[in-house]
């Protein structure tokens, strides 16, 4: 994470977001996904095709990309269907619009009721044996004589799917490709994570149309300028617009 300042000087802490090697594999059809709407396979990170099976690589070579360390599917309107090894870039992203950043929590083991949920504990003094972390009475002994399905105990803490709504994003690096989004997000340094346009009804309509990676120029994405507004091309016009519930993008959280 960084900060950032705004021309009023107000200060912001963010966190960059890397879209690295990103490729559209393949894509599916209303009828070819689940009869609602279309989707497309994405995927992020180059690896070596050693690690994949031949079934995998004969899908990448279809799509004439490398082999990709992760692979997810996101569902798309039928006009924002991409041709497969379609490269992705993180001029999609507006500044001012809103995310959901979806990773895997960092692992913290098998933690007690405290650490895991934030139970007050037992007293200090006063009695208390060797029961001062403990969480205490687990379910009545008559009626229902049973424990609660739900019931919060001590087990694993972290490692598992979380999502982060309404994240807002301050800036787009088109040089490095790069996403500034505010505040902190799921999962470790270095880990990949899925940034998709916000599912909540408050923050969808911020920002209408987003602009398709394609329609940018090869300048602009070589460009070294930080994006603070609508981006625009290199003769000062716009860029053309994208449908709506277009793809969206891995990335790699850089900080």
């Amino acid at each position: 994470m960084m900060p950032i300042w705004t021309k009023t000087g107000e200060r912001h802490v963010v966190t960059m977001l890397q879209v690295l090697d990103c490729h559209v594999v393949k894509h599916m059809s209303k009828e070819e996904f689940d009869g609602h709407t279309a989707a497309l396979v994405v995927g992020a990170k180059n690896v070596s095709p050693f690690y994949k099976t031949e079934q995998a690589m004969e899908m990448f070579r279809n799509a004439g990309v490398p082999p990709k360390q992760k692979l997810t599917i996101f569902r798309v309107s039928d006009n924002a269907i991409i041709k497969p090894g379609t490269p992705l870039y993180a001029a999609h992203f507006r500044p001012g619009q809103y995310v959901d950043v979806t990773a895997k929590t960092i692992g913290k083991g098998f933690q007690g009721v405290m650490k895991r949920y934030g139970f007050k504990g037992q007293p200090a003094s006063h009695g208390q044996t060797k029961t001062h972390r403990r969480p205490g009475a687990i379910g009545a002994g008559g009626d229902p004589a049973k424990v609660v399905k739900g019931k919060k105990m001590p087990g694993r803490m972290g490692n598992v799917y979380d999502t982060t709504h309404g994240l807002k994003v301050w800036r787009v690096n088109t040089k490095h490709n790069i996403i500034y989004v505010n505040g902190s997000v799921p999962g470790t340094r270095s880990c990949l994570v899925k940034v998709r346009d916000t599912v909540l009804p408050a923050r969808q309509g911020e920002i209408q149309k987003p602009r398709s990676p394609l329609s940018l120029p090869m300048e602009m994405r070589n460009s070294q300028k930080i994006c603070t507004t609508r981006p625009c091309s290199s003769s000062g016009s716009p860029l053309s617009p994208w449908p709506e519930n277009a793809v969206h993008v891995w990335g790699t959280q850089t900080m």
